[in-house]
């Protein structure tokens, strides 16, 4: 007999190796065969193009379960877009993915947000890592190439530039070390790399860059150590080295018809982690990311987001919220996506949780009334043995102290 689990769930809206396995190919532009990873505007439109997936695991088979690999995976052949998932990711975790009429890039953030990761897409890749450095990777790529902007002096430098902005597609097969990848990179480039020790030996599972710069190349490849790179000797060579934080970009833009005032309350309202900075008469200085950015220009010079541009929901941190939930048969796993779907970001040792018999597809039975986000996280997370730690919107769980 079906269960009816009532869901009353005010939740924020109360607040609300080896070189042969590597290969390089200079690109052309070209028609794209239906086999091919697609770039240029076939990549983008790719991404907008609106779907429907459902990506359910039948809890009696254990055999079939949907991972971020597999779903990774699939997603690339389906849609003909390179994904890259960071090393940091766990490609074991175990998701589960239902969506309705929503754009390829949103669908491939909804499988982002359960592993606490984030998406950034940089040239013709769609890299999926850690939120806090899928954020800025985009802008430390604009960084180093605008670095190479400012080194183009001379006729010399110029064509060291040029050379480094070219698009080449890289290849990698499994098994690769990164160190392996940064060589391919650096003979495609002809780049001396200093400091290679600072990345540890690893073993990548294969991937392609299609059609990408110097810049965006090695990034895709550092940012999975938290690391970017410097220009050394004219862009002759790079070294490793992690970045400055906090990472970010600044812009002067000016406002239409001269309102500032308007121009900057609305970059607050629509971009509240961006900074407003002291600009000139009719301007609007901000400082955020890349993204931010190319966002909050729109805004101040034409009053409106960008075509495409998808408002990032603002919810209140979790201190701020009061939640009420009665349910009588539900499962945790269920209860945790519907708090994701209100910024809620989870992150937990999957293995270790594994390896001490605790699994989020245990039914729970709650009953609960305006009640702080530290009383109701215990009461959801307690029985299983779990405590839960608060961030704003991160919910850090681990295994109680015995």
């Amino acid at each position: 007999m079906r269960t009816l689990v009532a869901w009353t769930m005010l939740l924020g809206l109360l607040v609300h190796g080896f070189m042969p396995n590597c290969a390089f190919s200079q690109e052309t532009p070209k028609s794209t065969s239906a086999s091919s990873l697609l770039f240029g505007t076939g990549f983008r439109r790719a991404l907008a193009q609106r779907v429907s997936v459902s990506w359910v695991t039948n809890s009696r088979d254990r055999l079939r379960q949907h991972t971020i690999r597999e779903i990774a995976s699939r997603s690339q052949k389906l849609w003909q877009v390179s994904l890259v998932l960071d090393r940091r990711i766990d490609p074991s975790s175990e998701l589960e993915l239902e969506v309705a009429n929503r754009s390829v890039r949103e669908v491939l953030d909804a499988v982002a947000r359960p592993v606490a990761a984030g998406v950034s897409v940089v040239g013709n890749t769609v890299y999926i890592g850690p939120a806090t450095d899928s954020r800025v990777l985009r802008t430390l790529v604009h960084r180093r190439e605008n670095e190479l902007a400012e080194l183009a002096q001379g006729k010399i430098l110029m064509a060291r530039a040029a050379r480094l902005k070219r698009e080449y597609t890289i290849r990698f097969g499994d098994l690769t070390s990164p160190r392996e990848v940064l060589s391919l990179i650096a003979s495609r480039w002809d780049i001396a790399i200093e400091s290679n020790e600072a990345i540890p030996h690893d073993l990548w599972a294969g991937s392609v860059l299609p059609r990408a710069t110097a810049a965006e190349a090695l990034s895709l490849v550092l940012i999975q150590y938290g690391m970017t790179f410097r220009w050394v000797d004219g862009g002759v060579g790079i070294r490793i080295l992690p970045p400055r934080r906090p990472v970010s970009l600044a812009g002067r833009y000016r406002a239409r018809g001269g309102r500032v005032a308007a121009a900057v309350a609305l970059v607050e309202r629509e971009l509240p982690g961006v900074t407003i900075e002291r600009a000139g008469a009719g301007e609007v200085g901000v400082r955020g990311t890349f993204e931010e950015l190319q966002v909050a220009r729109a805004l101040v010079e034409r009053g409106r987001r960008p075509a495409g541009s998808v408002a990032t929901p603002r919810f209140p941190p979790l201190s701020r919220r009061r939640f009420t939930l009665k349910v009588t048969r539900a499962r945790l796993r269920d209860v945790m996506r519907q708090l994701e779907q209100t910024g809620v970001r989870f992150q937990f040792d999957a293995k270790r949780l594994e390896k001490s018999g605790i699994r989020f597809d245990q039914t729970i039975a709650v009953d609960v009334q305006q009640v702080t986000a530290r009383i109701f996280l215990e009461q959801l997370f307690g029985p299983l043995g779990l405590e839960s730690e608060i961030d704003g919107l991160t919910v850090r769980l681990r295994i109680k102290d015995r």
